[in-house]
Protein backbone atom coordinates (compact mmCIF):
# COMPACT_ATOMS: atom_id res chain seq x y z
CA UNK A 1 0.00 0.00 0.00
CA UNK A 2 0.77 3.53 -0.41
CA UNK A 3 0.87 4.53 2.77
CA UNK A 4 2.79 7.83 2.76
CA UNK A 5 -0.24 9.21 0.44
CA UNK A 6 -2.95 8.60 2.87
CA UNK A 7 -3.89 10.57 6.37
CA UNK A 8 -7.01 10.80 8.11
CA UNK A 9 -10.09 12.54 6.96
CA UNK A 10 -13.62 12.65 8.70
CA UNK A 11 -16.22 10.47 9.52
CA UNK A 12 -19.10 9.50 6.89
CA UNK A 13 -21.76 6.81 8.19
CA UNK A 14 -22.98 6.49 4.65
CA UNK A 15 -19.73 5.39 2.51
CA UNK A 16 -16.66 3.58 3.41
CA UNK A 17 -13.23 3.83 2.05
CA UNK A 18 -11.86 1.66 -0.19
CA UNK A 19 -8.14 1.03 -1.59
CA UNK A 20 -7.63 -1.31 -4.86
CA UNK A 21 -4.35 -2.51 -6.16
CA UNK A 22 -4.62 -3.69 -9.52
CA UNK A 23 -2.07 -4.59 -11.33
CA UNK A 24 -3.05 -3.99 -15.48
CA UNK A 25 -1.13 -5.44 -18.41
CA UNK A 26 0.28 -1.78 -20.03
CA UNK A 27 -0.97 -0.86 -23.44
CA UNK A 28 -1.81 2.75 -24.98
CA UNK A 29 -5.22 3.57 -23.10
CA UNK A 30 -5.56 1.05 -20.57
CA UNK A 31 -5.44 3.81 -17.46
CA UNK A 32 -8.58 5.48 -18.66
CA UNK A 33 -10.14 1.84 -19.33
CA UNK A 34 -9.60 1.00 -15.81
CA UNK A 35 -10.74 4.57 -14.66
CA UNK A 36 -13.36 4.99 -17.62
CA UNK A 37 -14.64 1.65 -15.60
CA UNK A 38 -14.89 2.21 -11.66
CA UNK A 39 -16.80 5.94 -12.56
CA UNK A 40 -19.28 3.51 -14.62
CA UNK A 41 -19.68 1.48 -11.15
CA UNK A 42 -20.28 4.95 -9.25
CA UNK A 43 -16.55 4.63 -7.43
CA UNK A 44 -15.41 7.86 -6.24
CA UNK A 45 -11.53 8.27 -6.84
CA UNK A 46 -9.92 10.23 -3.96
CA UNK A 47 -6.23 9.90 -5.20
CA UNK A 48 -4.10 7.17 -6.95
CA UNK A 49 -0.68 5.96 -7.26
CA UNK A 50 0.94 4.56 -10.37
CA UNK A 51 4.03 2.27 -9.70
CA UNK A 52 5.51 0.65 -12.92
CA UNK A 53 7.02 -2.61 -12.34
CA UNK A 54 8.49 -3.35 -15.36
CA UNK A 55 8.29 -2.59 -19.30
CA UNK A 56 4.98 -4.99 -19.31
CA UNK A 57 2.74 -4.70 -16.12
CA UNK A 58 2.06 -1.63 -13.84
CA UNK A 59 0.08 -1.38 -10.54
CA UNK A 60 -2.50 0.92 -9.81
CA UNK A 61 -3.31 1.76 -6.36
CA UNK A 62 -6.19 3.85 -5.63
CA UNK A 63 -8.24 5.50 -2.78
CA UNK A 64 -12.06 5.33 -3.22
CA UNK A 65 -14.79 6.19 -1.67
CA UNK A 66 -17.86 3.87 -2.30
CA UNK A 67 -21.58 3.54 -0.78
CA UNK A 68 -21.57 1.17 2.07
CA UNK A 69 -24.22 -0.78 0.01
CA UNK A 70 -22.07 -2.23 -2.43
CA UNK A 71 -21.19 -5.59 -2.75
CA UNK A 72 -17.35 -5.23 -2.70
CA UNK A 73 -16.41 -8.89 -3.90
CA UNK A 74 -18.45 -8.65 -6.65
CA UNK A 75 -16.80 -5.09 -7.46
CA UNK A 76 -13.19 -6.58 -7.45
CA UNK A 77 -14.75 -9.55 -9.42
CA UNK A 78 -15.95 -7.36 -12.42
CA UNK A 79 -12.51 -5.19 -12.11
CA UNK A 80 -10.22 -8.27 -12.73
CA UNK A 81 -12.86 -9.58 -15.38
CA UNK A 82 -10.69 -6.63 -18.16
CA UNK A 83 -9.23 -7.80 -20.17
CA UNK A 84 -6.16 -5.56 -19.31
CA UNK A 85 -6.41 -6.58 -15.99
CA UNK A 86 -4.06 -9.18 -14.33
CA UNK A 87 -4.41 -9.08 -10.66
CA UNK A 88 -7.05 -7.19 -7.94
CA UNK A 89 -6.28 -6.79 -4.05
CA UNK A 90 -8.79 -4.78 -1.85
CA UNK A 91 -8.76 -3.82 1.58
CA UNK A 92 -11.50 -1.33 3.52
CA UNK A 93 -10.24 1.56 5.87
CA UNK A 94 -13.11 0.74 8.32
CA UNK A 95 -13.22 4.24 9.99
CA UNK A 96 -12.26 6.51 7.12
CA UNK A 97 -8.22 7.18 8.17
CA UNK A 98 -7.38 8.45 4.57
CA UNK A 99 -7.26 11.96 3.24
CA UNK A 100 -4.86 13.45 0.90
CA UNK A 101 -1.19 14.77 1.20
CA UNK A 102 -0.33 18.75 1.74
CA UNK A 103 1.87 21.28 3.67
CA UNK A 104 1.58 20.95 6.54
CA UNK A 105 1.17 17.43 7.33
CA UNK A 106 -2.15 17.20 9.69
CA UNK A 107 -2.35 13.20 11.55
CA UNK A 108 -5.49 13.05 14.43
CA UNK A 109 -5.76 16.36 14.19
CA UNK A 110 -2.36 18.33 14.63
CA UNK A 111 0.74 18.83 12.12
CA UNK A 112 2.72 15.52 11.75
CA UNK A 113 5.89 14.83 9.75
CA UNK A 114 7.02 11.48 8.12
CA UNK A 115 10.41 10.06 10.10
CA UNK A 116 12.45 6.98 9.64
CA UNK A 117 11.86 4.73 12.48
CA UNK A 118 15.73 4.53 12.85
CA UNK A 119 15.41 8.74 14.19
CA UNK A 120 12.66 7.93 16.33
CA UNK A 121 14.05 4.65 18.13
CA UNK A 122 18.02 6.52 18.48
CA UNK A 123 15.92 9.36 20.74
CA UNK A 124 14.52 6.55 22.59
CA UNK A 125 18.15 4.72 22.87
CA UNK A 126 19.30 8.28 23.84
CA UNK A 127 17.13 8.53 27.21
CA UNK A 128 17.56 4.84 27.55
CA UNK A 129 21.12 5.07 28.05
CA UNK A 130 21.70 8.58 29.39
CA UNK A 131 18.23 9.93 31.49
CA UNK A 132 17.15 8.77 34.76
CA UNK A 133 13.96 6.79 35.28
CA UNK A 134 13.73 7.19 30.94
CA UNK A 135 11.10 4.42 31.46
CA UNK A 136 8.42 6.46 33.06
CA UNK A 137 9.63 9.77 31.08
CA UNK A 138 8.92 7.32 27.59
CA UNK A 139 5.43 6.16 29.35
CA UNK A 140 4.68 9.37 30.07
CA UNK A 141 5.09 10.43 27.02
CA UNK A 142 3.03 7.82 25.20
CA UNK A 143 0.43 8.42 27.73
CA UNK A 144 -0.33 11.96 26.36
CA UNK A 145 -0.36 11.08 22.73
CA UNK A 146 -2.88 8.34 23.35
CA UNK A 147 -5.11 10.65 25.49
CA UNK A 148 -5.12 13.23 22.44
CA UNK A 149 -6.00 10.23 20.11
CA UNK A 150 -9.03 9.27 21.88
CA UNK A 151 -9.91 13.02 22.64
CA UNK A 152 -9.57 13.43 18.46
CA UNK A 153 -11.51 10.68 17.32
CA UNK A 154 -14.21 10.87 19.82
CA UNK A 155 -14.50 14.65 17.96
CA UNK A 156 -15.10 13.45 14.76
CA UNK A 157 -17.01 10.03 15.07
CA UNK A 158 -18.93 7.63 17.10
CA UNK A 159 -16.61 6.33 19.85
CA UNK A 160 -18.01 3.02 22.08
CA UNK A 161 -17.81 -0.20 22.94
CA UNK A 162 -17.47 -1.91 19.92
CA UNK A 163 -15.32 0.08 18.51
CA UNK A 164 -13.27 1.80 20.12
CA UNK A 165 -10.38 -0.64 20.08
CA UNK A 166 -10.34 -1.56 16.29
CA UNK A 167 -9.92 2.43 15.65
CA UNK A 168 -6.77 1.80 17.98
CA UNK A 169 -5.69 -0.85 15.72
CA UNK A 170 -6.16 0.71 12.72
CA UNK A 171 -4.58 3.67 13.18
CA UNK A 172 -1.30 1.71 14.65
CA UNK A 173 -1.17 0.21 10.86
CA UNK A 174 -1.75 3.40 9.28
CA UNK A 175 0.97 4.86 10.24
CA UNK A 176 3.51 2.00 10.75
CA UNK A 177 3.46 1.77 13.89
CA UNK A 178 2.31 -1.89 14.35
CA UNK A 179 -0.21 -4.48 14.21
CA UNK A 180 -2.24 -4.83 17.40
CA UNK A 181 -4.13 -7.53 18.61
CA UNK A 182 -6.05 -6.57 21.38
CA UNK A 183 -8.25 -8.56 23.81
CA UNK A 184 -10.26 -5.48 26.69
CA UNK A 185 -13.28 -5.95 28.13
CA UNK A 186 -14.62 -2.58 28.23
CA UNK A 187 -16.56 -3.10 31.98
CA UNK A 188 -13.54 -4.24 33.92
CA UNK A 189 -10.39 -2.89 31.44
CA UNK A 190 -8.45 -5.99 32.05
CA UNK A 191 -6.84 -7.37 29.00
CA UNK A 192 -3.98 -7.48 26.80
CA UNK A 193 -2.11 -6.23 23.41
CA UNK A 194 -0.01 -8.06 21.41
CA UNK A 195 1.85 -6.00 18.64
CA UNK A 196 3.33 -7.90 15.79
CA UNK A 197 5.79 -5.84 14.20
CA UNK A 198 6.54 -2.69 17.06
CA UNK A 199 8.24 -0.39 14.62
CA UNK A 200 10.76 0.21 18.67
CA UNK A 201 11.50 -3.23 18.94
CA UNK A 202 12.29 -4.11 15.35
CA UNK A 203 14.69 -1.19 14.65
CA UNK A 204 16.38 -1.19 18.20
CA UNK A 205 17.71 -4.42 18.05
CA UNK A 206 18.52 -7.24 21.03
CA UNK A 207 18.21 -5.70 25.01
CA UNK A 208 18.00 -7.18 28.16
CA UNK A 209 14.69 -4.96 29.13
CA UNK A 210 11.68 -4.39 27.27
CA UNK A 211 11.94 -1.35 25.65
CA UNK A 212 8.24 -0.39 24.35
CA UNK A 213 7.39 1.82 26.91
CA UNK A 214 6.34 4.53 24.93
CA UNK A 215 3.65 1.97 22.95
CA UNK A 216 2.86 1.02 27.11
CA UNK A 217 2.19 4.65 28.26
CA UNK A 218 0.07 5.48 24.63
CA UNK A 219 -2.17 2.52 24.70
CA UNK A 220 -2.72 3.38 28.43
CA UNK A 221 -3.64 7.35 27.85
CA UNK A 222 -5.80 5.74 25.09
CA UNK A 223 -7.77 3.99 26.88
CA UNK A 224 -7.85 6.01 29.74
CA UNK A 225 -9.29 8.76 28.28
CA UNK A 226 -11.93 6.39 26.46
CA UNK A 227 -13.08 4.78 29.64
CA UNK A 228 -12.53 7.62 32.02
CA UNK A 229 -11.09 5.40 34.50
CA UNK A 230 -7.61 5.27 35.24
CA UNK A 231 -6.17 2.38 33.43
CA UNK A 232 -2.66 1.00 33.42
CA UNK A 233 -0.83 -0.44 30.63
CA UNK A 234 2.93 -2.47 31.39
CA UNK A 235 4.55 -4.40 29.03
CA UNK A 236 5.60 -8.42 30.22
CA UNK A 237 7.37 -9.25 27.15
CA UNK A 238 9.47 -7.90 24.04
CA UNK A 239 10.38 -9.04 20.58
CA UNK A 240 13.81 -6.66 21.48
CA UNK A 241 14.26 -9.34 24.28
CA UNK A 242 13.98 -12.49 21.90
CA UNK A 243 10.20 -13.17 22.30
CA UNK A 244 8.19 -13.37 18.99
CA UNK A 245 5.98 -10.75 19.72
CA UNK A 246 5.64 -7.27 22.02
CA UNK A 247 2.47 -8.18 24.80
CA UNK A 248 1.10 -5.38 26.76
CA UNK A 249 -1.00 -6.16 30.06
CA UNK A 250 -4.19 -3.96 30.74
CA UNK A 251 -5.17 -3.36 34.31
CA UNK A 252 -6.95 -0.55 36.43
CA UNK A 253 -4.61 1.47 38.11
CA UNK A 254 -4.50 1.23 42.21
CA UNK A 255 -7.37 2.95 42.97
CA UNK A 256 -6.30 6.72 44.40
CA UNK A 257 -3.53 7.07 42.46
CA UNK A 258 -2.72 9.34 39.62
CA UNK A 259 -1.67 8.02 36.55
CA UNK A 260 1.24 10.02 36.04
CA UNK A 261 2.34 9.72 39.66
CA UNK A 262 2.56 6.07 38.65
CA UNK A 263 4.36 6.51 35.84
CA UNK A 264 7.34 8.56 36.89
CA UNK A 265 8.21 6.51 39.72
CA UNK A 266 9.61 4.06 37.29
CA UNK A 267 12.83 2.62 37.77
CA UNK A 268 15.96 3.94 36.07
CA UNK A 269 17.97 2.02 33.47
Amino acid sequence: MVRDLCLFAGYNEDTQIVWFKISYSKGRGVLPAIINFLEEQDVLIMIGHLDNMNQETGEYSIFTEIRKEVDLDELSRKIGELEVVQQVEYGISEHRMIHLVDFPLNVIGVRAIIARAPTLVDIIRTLNESAPHAEGLLTLSGLRGGIHAAKYFRSIMPLDDKNFTSILTELYRAVGWGILEIDCDPETFEGKIIVRDSFIADVYGETDQPICAYMSGYFAGYLTEYSGKNIRVREVSCKATGHEVCEHIISPAPSGEKQEHVITRGVSR
